[in-house]
């Protein structure tokens, strides 16, 4: 029997808390959740791993698209949700983000279950979605 590989979710974000939160939350997903704490650590997960959805926070988007164009290639670009501060983010800060590249985004703080949700939705269209090269 030939088995889908699991999907995984690479999110970059130097929040201890935020990490933990999602550590705890999301067990009982059916995708790998790959939880980095600084660029290099998601550099591994993008050799290691192609990942079908990246998160990753406002201030660490230029380094890590920098990183995609270096390591992962043109072939593989998964949608990428960038996350902002605070509930209303001022309009330069999204402007910004979606000018680098980002396909959608979310504003910290946010439950478990709307992240939860959001990334089900990214994850069914993912396939469909991918950057063209």
């Amino acid at each position: 029997m030939n088995q889908t590989p699991a999907k995984r979710i690479l999110v970059l974000d130097q929040d201890p808390e935020f990490l933990d939160q999602l550590s705890q939350g999301f067990g009982d997903e059916p995708y790998e959740l790959l939880l980095a704490a600084s660029l290099e650590q998601a550099r591994g997960f993008l050799h290691e791993f192609r990942p079908d959805l990246l998160v990753v926070d406002s201030s660490l988007q230029p380094s890590l698209q920098e990183t995609l164009q270096t390591t992962s290639g043109s072939d593989h670009q998964p949608p990428l949700l960038v996350i902002l501060p605070g509930h209303d983010p001022q309009e330069e800060a999204v402007l910004e983000a979606f000018e680098r590249g980002a396909d959608d985004l979310a504003c910290k703080p946010m439950s478990v279950a709307w992240l939860k949700t959001r990334f089900r939705i990214w994850l069914s269209r993912s396939r469909s979605l991918r950057k063209p090269s």
